[in-house]
């Protein structure tokens, strides 16, 4: 089940962030306080006049086991923020039921364009966007990190039921 976060699903979505990020920037990973808890339970409260934003987690048998964060554009573009997943539910469907509430939460606000950004090591990641329909649109060097380059990625959300463009 995927719902709404809600405040007292920041300890364990902090956990799942941390340990998503920690699994593919190895020692490069420094702890900056971005998913800690309270973090979480600000992201989750954000609005502003140019995006709609939402934290969605998903559940197993009352566990979270998965966070995505996703925005919509007033101009239309929308962004696959981050997403991470237990560990030990990878290749369970559980990105997939996420990826499948952002897009009914960017159809609902009538996004035409989503984007995001990967890192170009992580190969799960890539993956991912790309069996979800993302494609390569650029590249950036030491982007968030010194020595972590990113791949930008970007899709349009097509029409409920048909193909993509």
């Amino acid at each position: 089940m995927v719902r709404l976060f809600e405040k007292r699903d920041a300890g364990r979505a902090s956990e799942i962030m941390k340990s998503a990020f920690r699994s593919f920037l190895k020692e490069k990973y420094s702890d900056n306080g971005y998913f800690d808890p309270e973090e979480l339970i600000k992201h989750a409260a954000a609005e502003n006049r140019f995006t709609d934003n939402a934290l969605f987690v998903a559940e197993e048998d009352g566990k979270l086991v998965g966070v995505v964060k996703v925005s919509a554009g007033k101009s239309g573009l929308g962004a696959f923020e981050w997403v991470g997943v237990d560990p030990e539910c990878h290749a369970r469907g559980v990105g997939a039921a996420l990826m499948a509430k952002a897009e009914e939460f960017w159809r609902g606000r009538r996004q035409r364009k989503i984007s995001t950004c990967v890192s170009s090591h992580n190969k799960k990641a890539i993956l991912y966007y790309l069996k979800h329909d993302f494609i390569p649109e650029g590249y950036r060097s030491d982007h968030f990190i010194e020595g972590v380059d990113e791949i930008i990625l970007g899709r349009f959300l097509r029409p409920e039921g048909g193909a993509a463009k």
